[in-house]
């Protein structure tokens, strides 16, 4: 009796491993005893019949669908993938191919790209937008030639400030207004006919200034007349000093009231000329 209850055993041991090992078969018929009550022969015999009705159905079901073309969707696992791949089939859980198979393009609208091309459509129907590749030519403006700058004689402007032969007289010093217009008067004739221009007395553009000190003193029936003239450049700085006095015979109380015009304009005659004796030999 024991040595039955072996051999069971290892029948249905040998049953199961067969199970496992048939590529069709991937779910066992039925739950694996635990082992917690004897087997006994109407067991095996029933679970030999199961197993055999169980193969029939399955190589029958797969005639079938050999003889039909397609094949029922198998089981979501790595195993039935696999075979499925194996016979032609598409993966279950793949998505639909984008090009080839695929329902008519108008049944799926998309909107088109920037470039023109329409979405979906397959590689070889898209086309890149063709840009022009001439070159852009730019042109540049002609510019005339320019003459070639012929040498010019440099001719000596006369500047404003210090031009040569100019000369202004600053107001006279020591001496009243009866004897300052004579000699004023004098002094712009004596200059105008030595060639010399007279600026104003405000005027900074002349070559030199002269500015006079006069002073008056009678003794014993004589009236003496002293002059200073400063020559100055037209920044202020005295070139040359002018100096020189005049007598004439006079018996008023005050000196100037006995000096003459014609002394005044006698001392504006010989200012000039020294003024001009001195620009000359200093070479203005």
């Amino acid at each position: 009796m024991k040595l039955s209850r072996t051999a069971t055993a290892g029948l249905i041991a040998a049953a199961a491993l067969t199970a496992c090992n048939t590529p069709d078969a991937l779910v066992p018929p039925m739950e694996i005893g635990d082992g917690g009550q004897p087997v006994s022969e109407s067991d095996m015999a029933l679970a030999q019949g199961q197993q055999s009705s169980y193969g029939q159905t399955s190589y029958g079901q797969s005639a079938t669908v050999a003889e039909q073309g397609y094949a029922t969707q198998p089981q979501n696992s790595l195993e039935a993938q696999a075979a499925a791949l194996a016979a032609g089939q598409g993966n279950p859980s793949a998505s639909p191919p984008l090009y080839g198979d695929q329902p008519n393009d108008a049944d799926y609208p998309a909107a088109p790209s920037p470039g023109g091309q329409t979405r979906g459509a397959p590689p070889s129907q898209l086309q890149a937008p063709v840009e022009s590749a001439q070159p852009v030519q730019v042109t540049q403006p002609v510019q005339p030639s320019q003459p070639a700058v012929q040498a010019q004689p440099e001719v000596a402007a006369l500047t404003p400030a210090g031009a040569a032969g100019t000369i202004r007289f600053l107001p006279i010093i020591g001496a009243p207004v009866q004897s300052v217009t004579p000699l004023s008067r004098q002094l712009g004739a004596e200059a105008r006919g030595k060639g010399l221009t007279i600026k104003g007395a405000s005027d900074p553009a002349s070559e030199h200034i002269l500015k006079g000190y006069f002073s008056a003193f009678g003794d014993s029936g004589t009236v003496t007349v002293v002059y200073v003239w400063d020559v100055l450049d037209s920044g202020g700085n005295r070139l040359h000093r002018i100096q020189g006095e005049e007598k004439v015979p006079s018996a008023a109380t005050d000196p100037w009231a006995g000096v003459p015009a014609s002394l005044m304009q006698q001392i504006g005659t010989k200012t000039i000329a020294e003024y001009t004796s001195w620009r000359q030999a200093r070479g203005g």
